[in-house]
C-alpha cells in the first residue's frame, strides 16, 4: 500500500475511534464514578489529570487487569487514584503500578494470596526476585520503592490493618547505583549535526526546530514537546529566552536563548497559526489526526524522524560508524560544554534547572583536554614553588 493511502487509512481510523470515544462519553458520562471500578482506565476521562502547560490528559491507558489478586487489584487502584488526585505525574503513578504488577507476579509464583502474609521474610525474597528480574538499575529501584509507597500510604490511611508491621524495605535493600558513564557526545558529531547544510536538510521545520532547542538549550525531550505556543520572553534588556515546563520538577524555568533560535520559533508561530488558524496552546503540535491543534508531537514520532535524518545524512562518528544517540545525550553535552568553558558549576545547575549540584556534576564531565590543561597549570604552579622553597630548604 502506498504511504498516502496508508496516511488516510489511518487519519481515517482515528477518526472513528474518536467518534466513538465521545458517543460512549455521552452515553456513560465520565469522571472518577465512572472510570474507578473500570481495571483499565482511560486518562482523558479523569476530570484534573493535565500535561504540561495546562493541555488535556492524551489518550493513555493505566492497567490494573494484570493484578491477579482482587484484594491488590483493589488496593492498587486506590492509592493511584489518590496519587494522580495529589498532583502525582501520569508517569509516576505508572511506574507505581509497574510495581505492583511486578509484586503480584511474585505472589502469584510463591503461592501467596493474602495480605496478612508479607511480612519481611517475603520481602526478601521478593529482593532476589527483582534482581533476576531483566532491566536497568532505574526499573528495579522504581519496583522496591514504589512497593514501599504503597505499603506506607496503606498504613497511614488505615486501608487494611492485616498488613505486618514488618512489611517494609530498608535503606541497604535497593541496589546501589551504578557509576555513570560520560554520555555526552563528541564533538565530532555534534559537529555534523549543528552543520547548517544538515540542518536545512531536515524534512518537517518542526523537527529541525525541537534539535535546535535540545542542543543549544539542553532541555529534556519532555519538555521540548511539551513547549507552550507563547513560550518565549524578554528581560529588561530586551534578551530572548525560553519559558518552559520542567517535567521531572513539575514547575516552570526559563534559558537565554540567542536571536537566530527566536526567529526560528516566530517562523515555526507562523507555520502553527496558518495551519490552525483558530489559537493554539502547544509549539509542536501532532500534524495529523489533530483537529484543536491541542495535541502536541510525540516523544515516539520524534525519535523516529530523528533516526531517518542521522540515517539518511550518514551523521557518522570518527571511525566512520553510523550515529545512534539519543536526545537526552544532547543535554549532557550542553552542560559538558558548559563546565569545559569555565562557567560556574552553580549556572549550569540554574541554567539545567536542577535542584542540586549532585544532580549537576553527573552531567558535567570536563573534557580531556581540559584536564591536560589543568594537570600542566598545577606542575607548572609546583615548579614555581618548588624553585622559590627549594633553596631554603636546602639552607636549613
Amino acid at each position: 500500500m502506498a504511504p498516502e493511502r496508508r496516511t488516510r487509512v489511518g487519519e481515517s481510523a482515528l477518526f472513528l475511534l474518536d467518534a466513538r470515544d465521545a458517543l460512549e462519553s455521552l452515553r456513560d458520562g465520565t469522571g472518577w464514578e465512572i472510570e474507578y471500578p473500570r481495571n483499565v482506565w482511560r486518562l482523558h476521562k479523569l476530570p484534573g489529570l493535565t500535561i504540561p502547560a495546562g493541555r488535556p490528559c492524551p489518550r493513555a491507558r493505566l492497567r490494573f487487569d494484570r493484578i491477579t489478586q482482587p484484594w491488590l487489584r483493589e488496593l492498587a487502584k486506590r492509592w493511584t487514584r489518590l496519587r494522580l488526585t495529589s498532583g502525582l505525574s501520569i508517569g509516576a503513578a505508572r511506574g507505581g503500578a509497574d510495581a505492583l504488577i511486578c509484586f503480584s507476579t511474585f505472589l502469584t509464583l510463591t503461592g501467596v494470596d493474602a495480605l496478612a502474609d508479607v511480612d519481611r521474610p517475603l520481602l526478601e525474597r521478593y529482593l532476589a526476585h527483582v534482581s533476576s528480574e531483566p532491566g536497568g538499575h532505574g526499573m528495579k529501584k522504581t519496583r522496591i520503592g514504589g512497593l514501599n509507597l504503597f505499603f506506607q500510604a496503606i498504613r497511614q490511611n488505615g486501608w487494611d490493618n492485616t498488613l505486618p508491621g514488618t512489611a517494609a524495605f530498608y535503606l541497604g535493600d535497593i541496589p546501589p547505583i551504578p557509576e555513570r558513564v560520560d554520555r555526552r557526545l563528541a564533538e565530532y558529531v555534534m559537529a555534523q549535526i549543528e552543520a547548517p547544510a544538515n540542518l536545512d536538510r531536515w524534512p518537517d521545520p518542526a523537527g529541525r526546530l525541537v534539535t535546535l532547542v535540545l542542543t543549544r538549550c539542553g532541555l529534556r525531550i519532555s519538555s521540548a514537546l511539551a513547549l507552550d505556543f507563547d513560550c518565549l520572553l524578554h528581560d529588561g534588556q530586551d534578551a530572548p529566552y525560553l519559558r518552559y515546563f520542567n517535567t521531572k520538577m513539575r514547575r516552570e524555568a526559563a534559558v537565554p536563548i540567542d536571536e537566530e533560535l527566536e526567529a526560528a520559533i516566530r517562523d515555526q508561530q507562523r507555520r502553527v497559526l496558518a495551519h490552525w488558524p483558530g489559537g493554539l496552546t502547544c509549539l509542536f503540535p501532532r500534524p495529523r489526526a489533530n483537529i484543536s491543534g491541542t495535541l502536541p508531537l510525540s516523544d515516539g514520532t520524534y525519535r523516529r524522524m530523528l533516526g531517518r535524518w542521522l540515517a539518511t545524512w550518514e551523521i557518522h562518528d570518527e571511525h566512520g560508524r553510523p550515529v545512534h544517540l539519543t536526545p537526552h545525550q544532547w543535554r549532557h553535552t550542553f552542560a559538558c560544554r558548559l563546565i569545559n568553558r569555565d562557567v560556574p558549576q552553580e549556572v549550569v545547575r540554574v541554567l539545567l534547572d536542577h535542584d542540586s549540584h549532585r544532580m549537576t556534576s553527573h552531567y558535567a564531565h570536563p573534557d580531556r583536554q581540559s584536564i591536560e590543561d589543568a594537570g600542566t597549570a598545577l606542575s607548572l604552579h609546583l615548579n614555581s614553588r618548588w624553585s622559590q622553597c627549594g633553596p631554603k630548604l636546602r639552607a636549613v
